[in-house]
């Protein structure tokens, strides 16, 4: 998209150019654009659509009305409002993701649907609460901004603040958090599997577009001199979600466009064609099935002319994790998982008590990937429990118990497919090494490490930075994913299937990589499921075999080949 430098130069110029009375207007849309900036965050970046952001605009506009109507006489504490009212939407919104995220999954239309009940809701409060609201008419004579009375001011704070959230907004972006939130939208279980909390993720996604709506109600007030309850309601917060669709919502300057251009017209397109509304629905139909990428993708072509450059700088080597005082240990102990009246797991007890790599075969229904995924927390045993390191990890959320060592590889390639091959790899190294406040610092982009260092040499296509993983073949699909769990250091890595889709000479690969892999882990407990017996006799130290949930034989590569029941299952003796 256009640089930062050029969109200041075109801020600043644009008044010059079209006269201060649409100077004017376009100040009023600009507040209202970067509330929009906030949703398309949300929208665009993290996967999650609110439908009140309105709600966030309106009540930093009435804390802040309210302020400067009460403290007319202390106009420095009226102005030192003005953040404290965006900081309420902000933190508002944080608190509502919070409590609705605290279920898995709940991030499509039963988020949308509380965000829109919520914007009826607070529309309900601000026309019934008329000793503090004032009702329908609203809150009016609101003193503005000391020393920024003048109507030609409107346009030049407005600026200021729409030029502040889109620095605010494309810093994000660029941080390892704003690569989490893209994450998040494309593969949720993936980035959960990896230890990061994505109910938290969303929330202060959300908390942030709340954020930026505030600071935009928050100079609302003053600036407009009148806060009316339309501001909370559904009616602004449907404009906000047609604005942003149109110009764009996955870049960071489509929601802006979209406000500007279509939000402005629209405002003299009602005083001077009857039909304006049936007009603009018929462009809104036309641009989202036209443009699914919105008005901002017609300047794709022109990007790379405007593309700011950037510095190629040194990247940062991370140390290895520190090697274990003991190996890990792993146990199921009469584990039971039930599903309504299906039996997955049956009172199955497994220990993995040494370092190395055991296999976990059977028919397709004997438990294996059931067991993984009570292991990792993605089902609940409904009797017995899951031991990591001699303490109880059953009931626990699945990224707390990533974070006590454990990694995944998914039966089908489970990686971030509209991210490049690098970012992909980067989130891997973020793992149980980055939370927090560091994950605002674009420096962590820059990671790497001895081990993605080596997977970069036998395999050279992971430090093709430029590529997007959706570009790669299935195989090296596999591949990536397996690197990403590597990366990790575990002290206990899953397998499911890693040489599914493989070639011979890949699969060869893979096993002298897994090998290396396992040496370099120190300590670590490897447990693969595998159909391929080659591979089995190639890497198993210990095998086990599950059958209608339950454990059936287990042993060495002989001891399975020589077990009569096991051969009854294969050959179809016994069902």
């Amino acid at each position: 998209m256009l640089n930062g430098s050029l969109v200041v130069f075109l801020t600043v110029l644009l008044p010059f150019v079209v006269g201060r009375f649409w100077a004017y207007q376009l100040g009023l849309y600009g507040l209202y654009a970067a509330a929009a900036v906030g949703l398309g965050l949300c929208w665009g970046q993290a996967g999650f659509l609110p439908l009140g952001q309105a709600l966030f605009f309106g009540f930093a506009a009435y804390l802040s009305g309210f302020a400067f109507i009460h403290f007319l006489d202390h106009p420095v504490i009226a102005v030192v409002m003005l953040p404290l009212a965006a900081l309420a939407a902000g933190l508002l919104a944080y608190v509502i993701g919070i409590l609705i995220f605290r279920r898995r999954g709940e991030s499509g239309a039963y988020f949308s649907m509380i965000t829109l009940a919520l914007a009826l809701l607070g529309f309900q409060v601000a026309t019934s609460w008329n000793s503090v609201t004032g009702g329908f008419d609203g809150l009016k004579n609101i003193p503005g901004i000391p020393g920024l009375d003048d109507i030609s001011s409107v346009y030049d704070l407005s600026a200021g603040v729409l030029l502040l959230m889109l620095a605010l907004c494309r810093w994000l972006r660029h941080a390892p958090v704003g690569v989490l939130w893209r994450a998040l939208a494309q593969n949720e279980r993936r980035l959960l599997l990896f230890g990061f909390d994505t109910n938290r993720l969303k929330a202060v996604a959300f908390g942030v577009s709340g954020l930026m709506a505030g600071v935009a109600g928050a100079i609302y007030a003053p600036e407009q001199g009148i806060v009316t309850p339309e501001l909370v309601g559904f009616g602004l917060s449907a404009d906000l979600v047609i604005w942003t669709a149109i110009g764009g919502r996955g870049s960071l300057l489509g929601p802006v466009i979209g406000t500007l251009v279509v939000g402005s017209l629209s405002s003299q397109l009602r005083d001077s064609f009857v039909y304006w509304e049936v007009l603009m629905a018929i462009f809104f139909i036309v641009v989202v099935l036209a443009f699914p990428q919105g008005i901002v993708g017609l300047t794709a072509p022109l990007e790379p002319y405007f593309a700011a450059r950037r510095r190629l700088r040194e990247p940062i080597t991370v140390s290895p994790r520190a090697a274990p005082e003991r190996p890990a240990l792993l146990a199921i102990d009469a584990a039971t998982v039930t599903i309504g009246d299906v039996t997955l797991l049956d009172r199955l007890s497994l220990c993995f008590n040494r370092a190395g790599i055991y296999c976990v075969i059977g028919p397709n229904g004997a438990g294996k990937t059931s067991m993984f995924n009570l292991i990792t927390g993605e089902l609940d045993a409904t009797a017995g429990k899951v031991m990591l390191d001699q303490v109880e990890v059953s009931g626990l959320e699945p990224h707390c118990i990533t974070r006590r060592g454990l990694a995944r590889k998914l039966q089908i390639p489970s990686i971030f497919p509209d991210l490049a091959i690098t970012d992909n790899l980067a989130i891997a190294l973020w793992s149980g090494r980055a939370s927090g406040l560091a994950l605002l610092d674009p420096r962590l982009r820059r990671w790497k490490s001895p081990m993605l260092d080596e997977l970069c040499r036998r395999y050279p296509f992971l430090a093709d930075a430029g590529r997007r993983a959706a570009a790669l073949s299935h195989g090296e699909r596999q591949i990536l994913e397996l690197a990403m769990a590597l990366l990790t250091e575990p002290r206990v890595l899953l397998l499911d299937e890693p040489c599914a889709g493989l070639s011979p000479d890949e699969t060869a690969t893979l096993i002298d990589a897994l090998r290396w892999a396992v040496g370099q882990l120190r300590g670590a407990i490897v447990i693969i499921i595998e159909h391929d017996m080659a591979v089995v006799k190639e890497l198993a130290q210990r095998i086990y075999v599950l059958h209608n949930g339950g454990l059936l034989a287990e042993g060495d590569v002989a001891a399975i080949q020589a077990s009569d029941k096991v051969r009854a299952v294969y050959v179809g003796a016994e069902k």
